[in-house]
């Protein structure tokens, strides 16, 4: 008997026997058997429904792996597979040796035209020419970059809970002379082996955090792009300096705790970016930690966490009142006020903050833990004659606010 009992043919409303479903051309099968988005070996399966859908499955131009598939059963597919083109490859493994994995993957890579997508492994990278977007989520094995090659057609690539191994540096396969059509870099949860230096004629947008830059005394990031639209930096961990040249970049988030080099009057960060209109900028450690280029356009400036008590050795945290002065204008400036739980031997810092640029859309955030705050937010709000727009955030209970407002309400 050719048909299964579980495979049932279709029936028309006359009650004849004939197999529509069948009776369709193959490109609608394959699409069909693509839309399911089904594990290929349940693809394969198909087979037994009859004759005509036997073999289907190894034209499929997307083949999934779910975890749990042996390597050889993946090497066998590869080996089976009859497409021309591959435009997804998405292999989920556990407990695979880099032997058995690099049994397959370079038998992929030459007909690999879209998205490979790898998790839970330690491999050695081959270049894939033809692919679009590369996704690797290592659960913290190593990854070892490919030392030659171009990924001519790569747009997307993004790192996840990687540890990059070898000589070949990170930089030197994301700037353009190996990623000509790159647009977007995401790194999360990433070891990088030395120092970041990234030359790129067509990035749109990189995003990095929690990157560890495992180099002695600290490591560099260098970014240099004329094309770069966006940039958030968070956790850069051991980033001892940072360097930005974006001309037409218009955003840019940065939140990193930075080694000091030895030379105090060496700017740890130099950011020349004369289009950015948006800047989230959490460091900041005096006029000589940060060297701005003139920033004209900018519309949007979150500087900080501002903490209203303080000792000596935490001077740095109110330096950042120093980088309110670079500004003479800003259209939106969002500011947080912290109080520590115990004042106890701390002195008030808001003194330091003596002139604000001109505003006028100011939003500002008090975390008061339980402390009276009305100083410290009239000492902000005096020195903010031409704002148009105020916009108040209280961490704080309803009776405490209650308290700071009542002298107003005969006003």
């Amino acid at each position: 008997m050719e048909h299964s009992d579980a495979a049932k043919r279709l029936k028309l409303s006359n009650g004849s026997d004939e197999d529509r479903l069948s009776a369709l051309p193959d490109d609608i099968h394959i699409d069909v058997l693509v839309k399911l988005r089904s594990a290929t070996t349940i693809a394969a399966r198909t087979s037994v429904l009859s004759r005509r859908w036997r073999g289907l499955w190894a034209f499929l131009p997307e083949l999934h792996f779910p975890v749990g598939t042996e390597p050889h059963h993946i090497r066998s597919s590869l080996t089976a597979h009859k497409a021309p083109t591959i435009r997804s490859l998405a292999v989920h493994l556990r407990d695979a040796d880099p032997e058995s994995v690099a049994a397959w993957l370079p038998m992929a890579a030459p007909r690999l035209s879209g998205d490979l997508i790898i998790t839970h492994y330690s491999l050695e990278a081959p270049c894939i020419e033809r692919a679009t977007t590369i996704l690797l989520n290592l659960h913290d094995f190593g990854l070892t970059l490919p030392p030659s090659g171009v990924f001519g057609r790569l747009t997307d690539l993004r790192l996840v809970a990687v540890s990059l191994h070898g000589p070949c540096r990170l930089g030197d396969i994301v700037s353009s002379p190996r990623c000509p059509s790159l647009r977007k870099l995401f790194l999360r949860d990433v070891g990088v082996l030395g120092n970041i230096v990234v030359h790129s004629e067509s990035l749109l947008q990189i995003e990095m955090d929690n990157v560890g830059l495992h180099n002695s005394g600290g490591g560099i990031v260098n970014i240099c792009s004329e094309s770069l639209l966006q940039i958030e930096l968070k956790d850069l961990i051991l980033l001892r300096q940072l360097t930005i040249v974006a001309p037409a970049l218009k955003v840019l988030k940065e939140s990193c705790y930075m080694v000091f080099d030895v030379n105090p009057s060496k700017p740890v960060a130099k950011i020349s970016a004369p289009q950015l209109m948006s800047l989230e900028w959490k460091y900041y450690r005096g006029p000589r930690s940060v060297q701005f280029d003139k920033m004209a356009h900018l519309f949007w400036l979150y500087a900080g966490r501002f903490l209203v008590y303080g000792s000596d050795d935490e001077g740095f945290l109110h330096n950042r009142f120093g980088l309110l002065q670079r500004f003479e204008f800003i259209f939106c400036l969002y500011l947080t006020l912290v109080y520590r739980k115990d004042l106890a031997n701390h002195q008030y810092l808001m003194e330091d903050m003596q002139r604000l640029p001109y505003i006028i859309f100011l939003s500002l955030d008090v975390e008061a833990d339980g402390h009276s705050f009305g100083a410290s937010l009239f000492h902000v709000l005096r020195m903010c004659t031409g704002v148009k727009r105020l916009a108040l955030a209280f961490d704080v209970s309803t009776e405490q606010l209650e308290v700071m407002l009542h002298p107003f309400k005969d006003i």
